[in-house]
């Protein structure tokens, strides 16, 4: 069935494919596959739970992983916390996790740019900061790459921290392990287009995204 559509392919890796798909988009030749509005009242609750989970994994492994390597370099079990080093740290912390939440959407960002999209930015306020492709359609792999993003770098780059410096990345935790847990929309997002064929094209959306496929190519 053909349906007229304003949208374009983004692939800056395969031009000829990308060409040959694109005329038949404008031809007609594509049908939607699955939508998906993450912040939908009845998404919220699942969401939720999910984020709940992933701020325990988080915590638990940045914890252990920084005290751990913490009592390797320093070769005592002791914190040597004070009142006024938990008020920094609860300060930077929060910091920390501010400047955290629009670095997710960066990477999110680079990673369209990566394929050549066009990404812009905004939030829907109270639940969350975006960054989406309008009109642009991903190959399912990019799109995973896209999802998975921060949630990699910035893990990794905790990680790294830990390994070089555990007393700053104590305070950095809030970062870290926020971002996993703030990951939650992502990981929901690509469990559930694992399952879709990798010759399935993704449009962003500014609370989920949609699934097409070209049925004439």
């Amino acid at each position: 069935m053909k349906e007229k559509m304003s949208l374009t392919i983004i692939d800056r890796f395969n031009p000829h494919l990308r060409t040959d798909q694109q005329t038949a988009i404008e031809a007609g030749y594509i049908r939607k596959v699955e939508e998906l509005a993450l912040l939908e009242q009845e998404q919220l609750l699942p969401l939720a739970k999910l984020s709940l989970q992933l701020l325990v994994l988080g915590a638990a492994f940045f914890g252990l992983l920084n005290y751990s390597v913490y009592a390797l370099r320093s070769h005592t079990l002791h914190l040597g916390l004070t009142g006024g080093g938990v008020l920094l740290w609860l300060i930077i912390s929060f910091v920390g996790y501010c400047l955290m939440l629009p670095l997710h959407e960066l990477l999110h960002g680079a990673a369209f740019l990566l394929w050549g999209g066009r990404p812009y930015f905004g939030a829907k306020l109270p639940y969350a900061l975006y960054c989406g492709a309008k009109n642009q359609l991903f190959r399912r792999n990019q799109y995973l790459v896209v999802g998975l993003s921060p949630l990699v770098v910035i893990t990794l780059a905790g990680v790294i921290v830990t390994f070089v410096a555990p007393v700053v990345a104590a305070y950095t935790l809030a970062v870290t392990v926020g971002n996993v847990s703030g990951a939650a929309g992502d990981v929901w997002s690509v469990g559930r287009m694992l399952r879709l064929p990798a010759t399935t094209l993704v449009e962003d959306t500014e609370v989920g995204y949609r699934v097409w496929e070209v049925t004439n190519a």
